[in-house]
């Protein structure tokens, strides 16, 4: 009898929950390659004026092949924005990059954002021609960007 009960099939649903709870639990996930970051923050003004929603890329000027991040950052309300490479608000490694932005409309029901058209008309979607640059020191030093003036 004891055996039917420790094998029961609540018993077993109880194990693997136990289980699974403990690995999702345990350390925190880190990613390959992952590098210490900086924080980094600033506002985005549009027209003289905060704007939510602007999607703010960094290109970093040299980047190695084993270490392909993305790393970006959207506008609050205050047009306030922190940085993020590996989690949300970490911050970027430390380097040069250049900086795009992106703004889309409040998309219809059904319609994706990416299909909105930008804008800011993609004069600030190139990573090539943008004016907007940034050095994140090897000090460890937050860095805040300040305000940057944006037009339509």
């Amino acid at each position: 009898k004891i055996e039917s009960r420790l094998c029961g099939p609540l018993s077993l649903i109880k194990v693997v929950v136990l289980c699974l709870v403990t690995v999702g639990c345990s350390e925190e996930r880190k990613h390959v390659n992952e590098k210490p970051v900086v924080p980094v923050s600033g506002i985005v003004h549009v027209d003289g004026a905060p704007m939510a929603g602007v999607k703010v890329n960094f290109h970093p000027k040299e980047q190695e092949d084993s270490h392909r991040v993305f790393p970006r950052a959207t506008t609050d309300a205050e047009g306030g924005f922190k940085a993020w490479t590996y989690q949300k608000d970490d911050g970027l490694t430390t380097g040069e990059y250049t900086m795009t932005f992106i703004a889309h409309g409040k998309p219809a029901p059904f319609q994706r954002e990416s299909d909105m058209p930008d804008l800011f008309g993609g004069k600030y979607s190139n990573p090539k021609n943008t004016e907007f640059t940034l050095t994140v020191p090897e000090s460890g030093e937050p860095v805040d960007l300040g305000t940057i003036s944006l037009t339509r």
